[in-house]
């Protein structure tokens, strides 16, 4: 029985021994503290009481080494892409083109404007000016101006200078080609009184200019290029301020009664001794070597456009705008063609010869 309450007493002390455990966190060391309650405890309890301790003491120091002060964020990297609201990175070789881009078309802008208002370009001869004058650049200051639409064109310096002068000095002919008539001066009309000189005129005088200007030393002047009227004073005038070497005035002949008479004539100043009978001569032969026509000669007449010319100067009588057979032909553009080669190759054999060239 004895034994029996000794171990009672014992279980019921074992039940009252109790370990608590205190731990102080105010402490830096980090340390715990434990105090029993029971000051009698046993190896073995103790044994047991060390053997437990270990779980608590290593969760206590995993709980205090997570405990961690937060981290610093670091600032992004200055040469890194920024990411955009919507998560896309923006591509830099793509903007650096798409800049480059813009200069570059801004730039071609400048120049396009420049080349509009008519500032000079860098080189010299990028413009030039027609042999009849008519093309011309316009001024800087002009372009400046807020009516320059209104203001006149003036050439500038410097642009079609020494391409035009090489021109000019290679041009060894200055030829003035008239076509007869024109305007209210319709000139002769045909037996069906439905065509006029003025029209057929035009029409084989633009084809004798057009063979003229293909070479290379011949500078040809119109005195007109359409149906308009221009007085015979101003067509000399024309040829006078043209220095023109030779001019070539293009008609039809014509008949009272609309005779039969037909056939190629060309005249030439009367007592003419600066070589217009020359002229005449070659023009009516070469021209009827190339047509079938029959050839009347060169004849003297005092004709206004002639007589107030100061070159050698012809008036072609290309056939009779009465007769019916050379009205045919005249109206025939390949009889055109053939007519203006004779017209031209005459004009040319004579200047040759006037300027000792064989």
């Amino acid at each position: 029985m004895a034994n029996k309450d000794n171990k009672n007493k014992n279980k019921s002390n074992e039940k009252k021994k109790s370990n608590v455990i205190y731990i102080d966190r105010n402490k830096k060391t980090g340390q715990i503290s434990t105090k029993n309650t029971n000051k009698n405890t046993t190896k073995k309890a103790n044994n047991k009481e060390k053997n437990k301790s270990t779980k608590p003491k290593s969760t206590v120091k995993n709980t205090k080494s997570n405990v961690k002060k937060p981290k610093k964020l670091k600032k992004p990297n200055a040469g890194k892409s920024i990411p955009k609201k919507n998560g896309r990175k923006i591509k830099w070789g793509r903007v650096a083109i798409a800049v480059l881009l813009v200069v570059a078309l801004g730039f071609c802008g400048v120049k396009g404007v420049q080349m509009i208002k008519g500032k000079p370009l860098n080189k010299v001869g990028s413009t030039s000016q027609s042999s009849s004058g008519d093309s011309s650049v316009s001024n800087d200051e002009s372009s400046k101006t807020e009516d320059s639409s209104n203001s006149k064109i003036k050439p500038v310096k410097g642009q079609y200078d020494l391409d035009d002068e090489k021109k000019q000095q290679s041009k060894k002919y200055n030829i003035v080609v008239d076509a007869g008539h024109g305007g209210n001066d319709k000139g002769s009309i045909d037996s069906t009184e439905t065509v006029y000189e003025k029209d057929i005129a035009l029409q084989i005088a633009k084809k004798v200019a057009s063979r003229l200007g293909r070479e290379s030393d011949v500078n040809v002047i119109m005195t007109r290029t359409e149906d308009k009227y221009v007085s015979l004073e101003e067509r000399a005038e024309i040829a006078k301020k043209a220095n023109a070497d030779a001019l070539i005035s293009i008609h039809l002949n014509a008949q009272k009664k609309y005779g039969d008479a037909n056939g190629l004539e060309t005249w030439y100043r009367n007592g003419a001794t600066d070589g217009s009978k020359e002229l005449a001569n070659s023009v009516q032969q070469t021209t009827a070597s190339y047509v079938e026509i029959m050839s009347r000669g060169i004849l003297r007449n005092s004709f206004e456009i002639l007589r107030e010319t100061t070159m050698p100067a012809v008036l072609v009588e290309c056939g009779f705008i009465t007769n019916v057979s050379d009205m045919k032909k005249l109206k025939d553009p390949n009889y055109q063609d053939m007519l203006a080669e004779g017209i031209m190759q005459g004009t040319l054999t004579f200047l040759d010869e006037k300027n000792g060239k064989n």
